[in-house]
């Protein structure tokens, strides 16, 4: 038990690891390039896997994998964020986590039928094809190299991510960036901007377009963690044998999977027409909700009523669950860093923002038994669960502002003058690109 918690959690020691490099790797050498850098660590981490030849050795490869999938998913967020339009943007950034579904469902199903060593294989393979596809694609973001002064390579980047239809609008989307850049410059700070990353951080944590973004997010990720939707996904296995008695694991395991999954695709078309509040607060009541329900069935299953029904009520509680997570709790605290934040400053908050959540995990995961012991069983973590996800309601409604259509720019106006998202100063918008 002791050994397979350390494998389930060690992924999680490595992806803070991975957030606090991307802190100095996203505005030294560009969005995309930490992206491609972030691609080798995963290959050699899934070989380390496969061939194995004592427990040490998986955790090494799972603590790769951990910093990789870390420096990985967090660069392609910020370079989603910059080249993506405000209407695009939510359903853009959410492509991920179809594809983070959809590798789930596989590692399910293959783990099921294949020796473990065959199944990181096929990881290994899956891992090693964006480094033959980010070879020859995807240029680096237009936004970062305005603002690294390199006008010519973001001229024809925006080209790039422009169709011939739209391209009287590339100068027009350059000379908008341009001008914002350009007005920034004049506020920054040099000795700051030349000086240590401590200095720096603690210089622009006096700004309200960046504390409070940071302050919101700390406390939002701790939510998110203790809401149980990564604890259940690390502990699947064993969480839906105590709380779904009589059915089949395996089959359960799978339809979890599959559920994750269909929901990410629904995920995706719902982040490009809804807003990002009203579906972080849909999913938390839901999910508050059937944790409360699979408490009560488990309660009476422990008092003596073995019903099938209950089984079955238990189980459609999980699938219940984990799908309302994925299309809110579990993805949307993900996307809003690379909104809120400035994008001076994205490389230099992101990277801790992320290591704290993946902290958090950690900590979530790893004592995940420790605190079911103090809680009193199942029956407390399900209750537990189900109380902070109905928190995590009340947070978002008061204090996460809406992004979804919205400018980076007017994002950036939002917090200047607002804290409480209810009692927010509406006000003429300028019309500014990013």
């Amino acid at each position: 038990m002791f050994l397979c918690l350390h494998v389930a959690s060690s992924i999680s020691v490595g992806a803070p690891l991975g957030c606090l490099f991307i802190a100095f790797s996203l505005d030294r050498i560009g969005r995309i390039s930490t992206f491609k850098f972030s691609l080798w660590p995963c290959v050699i981490g899934w070989m380390l896997i496969a061939l194995a030849f004592n427990p040490n050795i998986i955790i090494i490869g799972r603590l790769l994998t951990g910093f990789s999938m870390s420096v990985g998913t967090n660069s392609a967020n910020v370079y989603m964020a910059e080249i993506s339009s405000p209407k695009l943007r939510g359903s853009m950034m959410s492509i991920g986590s179809v594809m983070l579904s959809f590798g789930v469902l596989s590692m399910y199903c293959t783990g099921l039928y294949l020796h473990w060593r065959v199944v990181a294989w096929i990881a290994f393979v899956g891992a090693f094809l964006p480094i033959l596809m980010t070879a020859f694609w995807t240029p680096e973001s237009p936004v970062w190299l305005i603002h690294k002064g390199q006008d010519v390579k973001a001229l024809k980047s925006l080209k790039y991510f422009k169709s011939s239809k739209h391209s009287v609008g590339v100068q027009e989307s350059f000379n908008e960036m341009k001008n914002i850049k350009e007005k920034k410059d004049l506020l920054i700070n040099k000795d700051i901007e030349n000086s240590n990353v401590f200095r720096r951080i603690a210089w622009n944590l006096s700004k309200p377009t960046v504390f409070k973004p940071a302050l919101f997010m700390i406390v939002f990720f701790v939510l998110q963690q203790f809401t149980g939707i990564y604890t259940f996904q690390f502990h699947a296995i064993k969480m839906l044998q105590e709380v779904t008695q009589g059915i089949n694991i395996k089959y359960a395991t799978l339809l979890f999977g599959l559920f994750r999954f269909l929901l990410s695709f629904v995920a995706t078309g719902m982040l490009h027409n809804y807003g990002r509040r009203p579906l972080c607060m849909i999913s938390g009541i839901i999910m508050g909700i059937t944790l409360f329900i699979s408490g009560l069935c488990f309660y009476l299953r422990s008092q003596g009523d073995d019903s099938i029904i209950i089984a079955w009520v238990s189980l459609l509680c999980m699938l219940l669950y984990i799908s309302a997570g994925s299309v809110g709790i579990m993805l949307i605290p993900w996307i809003l860093p690379s909104e809120m934040f400035p994008t001076e400053v994205k490389g230099l908050f992101i990277g801790p923002i992320m290591a704290w959540c993946n902290a958090v995990m950690f900590v979530a995961v790893h004592f995940y038994e420790d605190l079911k012991g103090i809680l009193g069983g199942m029956l407390g973590i399900l209750w537990f669960y189900s109380f902070i996800s109905i928190l995590s309601v009340f947070f978002v409604w008061l204090f996460i502002p809406e992004t979804h259509k919205k400018k980076l720019s007017e994002i950036e106006d939002y917090f200047k003058d607002n804290t409480l998202y209810l009692l927010r100063k509406k006000k003429t918008v300028k019309n500014e690109q990013l």
